[in-house]
């Protein structure tokens, strides 16, 4: 079993961390609706840090992560956004952390389809459902392990296989600090307290489609950060 130590939380989420979800969120959504085909991955990175600072953003926690066509298959810190254009038949997305003036990280995620390819949307109705569905099925006292295990059974109902190439779906969150209390994956037996990021991110070997919320895990209730 870890060793870590759940910290006591209120029902009621902290202001600052809603603050900075709100950022993230409104963010990431008004750069994936107002982005076009022609536009490249460096545009919608500069047009989202830049929105992203208009609404109170201060810095960001980790780099901004912005993937089209075949940058759609990987999200990691280190990937960097290139002058690969979105095409006019295409899938990708936008994560976005900001930091607020308090010190508050938010985390978001959204994904963009151009076109009329029904895989393409397939593949966006699909990741959009499981994520629904996993965020509705979450309760106070649920460990890390049992949250991937509905989303795996999930998964395991569609032609798609995760592409997080840590194999989780999500992460803890916090003021100032990530991660601490490890990933959403099927060997953390941490139970769910605080803020936690949910971010399945599925595909297949041609193109990935992503979300993200933060959820806060509060004494006796769950509360969906959007």
């Amino acid at each position: 079993m870890s060793e870590y130590h759940s910290p006591q939380t209120t029902n009621i989420p902290p202001r600052g961390l809603i603050e900075a979800q709100r950022i993230a969120v409104q963010a990431a959504e008004q750069t994936v609706a107002s982005t076009c085909a022609g536009e490249t991955e460096i545009d919608a990175f500069r047009h989202v840090e830049t929105y992203a600072r208009s609404l109170g953003a201060v810095d960001f926690w980790t780099p901004t992560v912005v993937g089209f066509g075949p940058g759609s298959l990987s999200c990691f810190p280190t990937d960097k956004p290139s002058d690969r254009p979105l095409w006019n038949l295409d899938i990708g997305h936008v994560d976005v952390h900001p930091i607020t003036s308090e010190g508050w990280w938010g985390d978001c995620t959204r994904s963009i389809v151009t076109g009329e390819h029904p895989r393409h949307h397939e593949l966006f109705k699909t990741v959009n459902d499981i994520h629904n569905e996993v965020l509705a099925s979450l309760k106070v006292g649920m460990r890390a392990c049992d949250a991937f295990a509905i989303f795996e059974r999930l998964l395991k109902k569609t032609p798609y296989r995760l592409l997080d190439r840590l194999e989780n779906i999500g992460h803890s969150l916090d003021q100032g600090d990530s991660y601490s209390a490890g990933y959403l994956n099927r060997w953390n037996e941490n139970v769910l307290s605080g803020a936690w990021a949910f971010e399945p991110f599925i595909g297949t070997d041609l193109y990935g489609g992503k979300v993200e919320d933060v959820v806060w895990f509060g004494s006796d209730t769950c509360t969906i950060l959007r």
